[in-house]
């Protein structure tokens, strides 16, 4: 059975944590990289690696002026890794830059893609506070899944899961505020514009009030839709479907908000594209803890992110052996993370044949310096 490893990041500064970072996971770093230039390369992007770098120094101006301490770290994490600073910013977005192409018609397959979920107390048996996720992406980007924890003297530490080289995709911080995020309908960019994802989702998991986390979804500009949902300790929980136009806030109902890769906001629930199985991936997740809400388990959250209903486009994804191995997507992982107790699980590969490993604070006093909190 194999697992995420986990790497503990040390540093006063965030140059010094990246640094940190690179020397660490120099030689996965190194691979991560070599799999996408490859990826790139091949036409699977429908543009160049190299483009993609041209086209990545446009949002240098969007980044310093949102978070110019995270260019210094990734300066850093170039450095410790041996890498070049472009081909880093290139992969932290690039996403981002690959709205700039335009690309043949999608199909389910390249569309789908993650599904979560929060719980609030008062679904949870324990009176948890819990989010969720099944990280869906193409299956052999599995080789560099890693565990960063983050440890910062000026604030909370932080567990992340992400690949290596990335700054932060999911994650969870000792303040108990959780992140999950899901894509949602692509879309095409004719100019550059705002900041790429993976910064707004770090910069959220750094901030040690609810707040001021939610505030770094309402504060940036983004080229990308996407679905971002919070979970805190305080016993809340609210999703986010963040659009060029703005921001559309979803709320708990029966204790849960469930979702995967469409707009369910009611004022504005049209869909551009033919979007495959996320039209049934939340409500699937649904079908497992509606019944149970009051007494929902960890378990019984766990076996929502089993179901194999529309296989292999389901909530557990496989990859389809129609597609060509390159485009072939999978669950990467499964992430559980209780923000009551601030404790977090991880699944390496599909929940249906993975284990889930606990990953402990490596300073876990530090979690009595977010007590006291007024719950809901």
């Amino acid at each position: 059975m194999s697992f995420m490893p986990l790497f503990t990041i040390h540093g006063a500064t965030n140059r010094e944590r990246g640094l940190d970072y690179g020397r660490q996971c120099k030689e996965l770093i190194h691979g991560v990289l070599d799999r996408y230039i490859t990826f790139f390369n091949s036409g699977h992007a429908a543009v160049s690696w190299d483009s993609a770098r041209t086209i990545s120094q446009s949002f240098l101006p969007f980044i310093r002026a949102y978070s110019p301490e995270l260019l210094e770290e990734l300066e850093g994490m170039a450095e410790g890794a041996g890498v070049s600073f472009d081909d880093l910013l290139t992969l932290n977005s690039r996403s981002e830059a690959m709205t700039l192409i335009q690309r043949p018609a999608f199909d389910e397959e390249e569309l789908d893609g993650c599904s979560s979920v929060a719980v609030l107390p008062d679904a949870m048996a324990d009176q948890h506070t819990v989010l969720a996720q099944n990280w869906d992406t193409y299956t052999w980007q599995e080789y560099g899944t890693i565990i960063l924890q983050v440890l910062k003297e000026d604030g909370a530490d932080m567990m992340i899961v992400t690949e290596a080289g990335q700054l932060a995709r999911y994650g969870l911080n000792q303040a108990g505020i959780a992140l999950g995020v899901n894509s949602l309908h692509k879309t095409y960019n004719t100019k550059v514009f705002g900041v790429p994802s993976v910064f707004i989702r770090r910069k959220f998991l750094e901030q040690d009030r609810y707040v001021d986390a939610v505030n770094q979804i309402f504060g940036a500009e983004s080229m990308l839709p996407m679905y971002y949902v919070a979970a805190y300790v305080g016993g809340d929980a609210m999703g986010f479907e963040k659009v060029e136009q703005g921001q559309m806030v979803l709320y708990p109902e029966n204790g849960l908000i469930a979702h995967s890769n469409h707009l369910k906001h009611p004022k504005q629930g049209y869909q551009v594209d033919s979007l495959g199985g996320t039209l049934y991936r939340d409500r699937r997740i649904l079908t497992h803890l509606l019944p149970k809400v009051g007494s929902i388990t960890r378990q019984d959250i766990i076996t929502a992110f089993q179901d194999h209903f529309g296989f292999p486009f389901c909530v557990c994804r496989h990859g389809d052996e129609r597609k060509k191995e390159l485009d072939r997507i999978s669950t990467l992982g499964c992430i559980i993370m209780d923000a009551t107790d601030k404790r977090i699980w991880v699944c390496k590969g599909t929940p249906c044949s993975g284990q889930f490993r606990e990953y402990a604070w490596e300073r876990p006093g530090k979690l009595a310096q977010w007590n006291g909190i007024v719950m809901w």
